[in-house]
């Protein structure tokens, strides 16, 4: 059973599935099947590739702490109305 990366065009999660013969594959995030299979780097190391996956992780990290901001923005402003 092949392991392959996808990316989610609903929702643009990137996941690595594990894809068993006649199984359509779904993203975990929102469960549609419209997905891209992505082209692995796994085997492969440069400058370029290790310049990229930083950026990519980068790009990640700072989304997530401008959603984790946004959300504690929201709690308090939930909580303290009342």
């Amino acid at each position: 059973m092949p392991l392959y990366e996808y990316e989610c065009r609903q929702c643009g999660r990137q996941s690595e599935l594990l894809i068993r013969p006649g199984v359509t594959p779904e993203c975990p995030g929102c469960q549609a099947h419209d997905l891209e299979r992505m082209i692995s780097g796994f085997a492969v190391s440069s400058d370029a590739t290790r310049q990229a996956a930083y950026k990519a992780g980068s790009a990640k990290a700072t989304q997530i702490r401008r959603d984790q901001g946004d959300a504690e923005v929201a709690y308090h402003k939930k909580h303290n109305d009342h």
